[in-house]
């Protein structure tokens, strides 16, 4: 063989090796691209949580699937989020519990207050089967919970003010998400509230828009609340999971393999929120009373009867099932 075939058969050689490792690759690349939006900012436990459940799907499936994330409302508020979610959009969306409301009218008792006495009250009704009812009614409607394990801090209140009775925040202005029940138990209590979404509500406690807003506790740190309003209220008014939300037909469209490693991860991925929120705010809070932020412990009794009430008129309004109230109440 002369010296120009002898390049020649190198350069087509080279051109094979090429050409295979591009294959191998392309190959490699996931076959499944799913887009992951939420609300929270990227130091929030929320944030850091869906990054893990990310994380776990790819390794688990050896990288056949590949969920991207985009924290902060990227993909747009909650309500735009879950329509997105519902018409395939998107393929998944995770926020609270109670933003579910949005498609099945019974998640609206999330958003009231004072519904659930403990974690371990909330968790025996998401076992029940009329809890098992609700999610099958979200399923129908084209919209999946994929994982309510994520168990979040109660909700408190946060103000630029000191809340030391009920009287103290009649007439200040509160954040509040697009969610009726909230608008009417604090109105009820005298509050004016307004509309923000969540990922503007730093900005607006900052330029004054806002008075206060409710937050869990888990979240205060990462969004950086405390800095604008330093008053931290705990009145624990409010317990639910934080979901993740997937389009049903996607889901249904993943073969039993891919399906079944989703699912496991989005489970391993909540007890892994659930356990980092621990050990976070323990150290954030710390942080937060080095800064300037004060706790504050109030008995909530006439908040809890004024909440009750609103509870029992939604019902009668047919915001929910009627009796939906009474039965989780029978079941602490």
């Amino acid at each position: 063989m002369t010296s120009t075939q002898l390049k020649r058969w190198s350069l087509v050689l080279s051109l094979i090796i090429l050409v295979s490792v591009s294959v191998n690759v392309f190959a490699e690349e996931a076959k499944v691209v799913w887009r992951l939006g939420g609300a929270h900012s990227v130091g929030t436990p929320e944030t850091i949580g869906i990054y893990y459940f990310a994380k776990l799907v790819e390794e688990k499936t050896n990288g056949e699937m590949k969920i991207e994330v985009y924290p902060a409302g990227q993909l747009g508020d909650a309500v735009g989020s879950i329509e997105n979610v519902i018409i395939g959009a998107q393929e998944m969306y995770a926020n609270g519990m109670d933003w579910s409301v949005h498609v099945v009218n019974d998640f609206g008792i999330f958003a009231s207050f004072f519904v659930f006495s403990s974690l371990d009250h909330m968790i025996r009704f998401l076992e029940t089967d009329r809890y098992k009812q609700m999610e099958q009614e979200m399923i129908n409607k084209g919209i999946r919970i994929l994982a309510k394990n994520w168990y979040r801090l109660p909700r408190v209140l946060l103000t630029k003010f000191p809340v030391l009775s009920m009287e103290d925040v009649k007439g200040h202005t509160f954040r509040m998400p697009a969610l009726e029940t909230y608008f009417k138990v604090w109105e009820k209590l005298g509050v004016n509230p307004v509309e923000i979404p969540w990922a503007e509500t730093y900005t607006a406690l900052d330029r004054g828009l806002a008075d206060g807003t409710g937050s869990p506790l888990g979240s205060i740190y990462g969004m950086g609340f405390y800095r604008e309003a330093p008053f931290i209220t705990l009145t624990q008014h409010m317990l639910m999971p934080f979901i993740l939300l997937v389009n049903e037909r996607a889901y249904q469209a993943l073969d039993s393999e891919l399906r079944l490693k989703l699912d496991e991860a989005a489970r391993e991925a909540g007890d892994y929120y659930t356990e980092i929120l621990k050990k976070k705010f323990t150290e954030e809070k710390l942080k937060m009373l080095d800064e300037g932020a004060v706790f504050v412990e109030i008995s909530t009794r006439l908040f809890l009867q004024k909440a009750q009430e609103v509870a029992l008129e939604f019902e009668e309004k047919g915001l929910w099932s009627k009796g939906l109230f009474d039965y989780i109440q029978s079941i602490k």
